[in-house]
């Protein structure tokens, strides 16, 4: 039994993917200075479904007319966006930024299991398990052994590691769902899905403090309208893309690349430098995941 063969167009998703993904740190972070967590998250999935829905016209893409179909939307919605992100935002405030890099990296791993479990096709075999390990060392390597360190002196609170950890469940959990999900028009299903999200999240949001619109600045307004347009518009697109096309383990991969392109974003735009044993995770990320990719029968 041979692998899945992945295309060209497979690997150029998954790095268009991770760079997409990988901007959303710095513009999060110019969105809430001045916006809470919560409205920055409702406010970017409602600008993500306004963005979508004009495509979603022009190609005539139908809506979802089944009560079954409206239930995986649903689905997509909460364990796709909200959850993860309310327990990976909980969880950030309890232990240090490079340890929750590190127990999000286990993400592709669950992925890995998930999917051998629940999608017809996906092959659990050494190389690709191998591969996925390897990958999670880089991903270490790239974070820097002083997240642990630092997060041990500090005594990280076993609270936020579990946050963090059932955020990468959910964020892998949905990876499967969408693999299972029947199939829907791309620009529909992004659209609807992050448009639920925000939806859901809007009185969430309120409960926790109504928004304060002469607070935002117009930074933190451009931040969360360009996070809506492109890290989530646009990029949830390429997510029901990639896993439609090569499944939702060749998709957590991203999640290994997502850091390294950060560094790479942070050394271009705000002249941070890119450390040796960064260059160092990097190779042993790409050597992973080269051999997670090696096709055998």
């Amino acid at each position: 039994m041979r692998l899945r063969k992945h295309t060209p167009a497979d690997y150029r998703d998954l790095a268009l993917l991770a760079i997409l993904w990988s901007g959303a740190f710095a513009l999060t972070d110019l969105a809430v200075e001045t916006m809470t967590p919560a409205w920055s998250v409702s406010i970017r999935m409602l600008v993500s479904a306004a963005v979508l829905a004009p495509f979603v016209m022009l190609n005539r893409e139908p809506l979802p007319r089944t009560r079954k179909m409206w239930g995986w939307m649903t689905a997509l919605a909460l364990c796709g966006d909200l959850i993860p992100f309310f327990l990976l935002s909980w969880g950030i405030t309890l232990i240090a930024s490079g340890l929750s890099a590190i127990l999000v990296g286990v993400m592709p791993l669950i992925t890995l299991i998930l999917a051998r479990i629940f999608v017809p096709g996906e092959v659990l075999a050494a190389t690709r398990i191998g591969g996925f390990a390897i990958g999670l060392i880089g991903l270490v390597i790239v974070v820097g052994p002083g997240a642990l360190e630092n997060s041990a002196v500090e005594g990280t609170p076993l609270l936020g590691e579990m946050l963090v950890l059932a955020a990468a469940f959910f964020f892998a959990m949905n990876a499967i769902i969408a693999r299972r999900a029947p199939p829907a028009p791309l620009y529909s299903k992004a659209c609807i899905t992050t448009g639920l999200a925000g939806v859901i999240m809007l009185p969430l949001a309120w409960a926790e403090a109504p928004l304060d619109v002469d607070a935002i600045t117009l930074q933190s307004w451009i931040a969360v309208i360009v996070l809506g347009a492109l890290p989530v518009g646009y990029a949830t697109v390429v997510y029901f893309r990639v896993i439609e096309s090569a499944g939702p383990s060749f998709m957590a991969m991203t999640n290994y690349l997502v850091p390294v392109i950060a560094l790479a974003i942070g050394a271009v735009f705000l002249d941070e430098t890119i450390t040796l044993h960064a260059l160092i995770g990097l190779a042993v990320i790409l050597g992973g995941i080269g051999l997670a990719e090696l096709r055998r029968k």
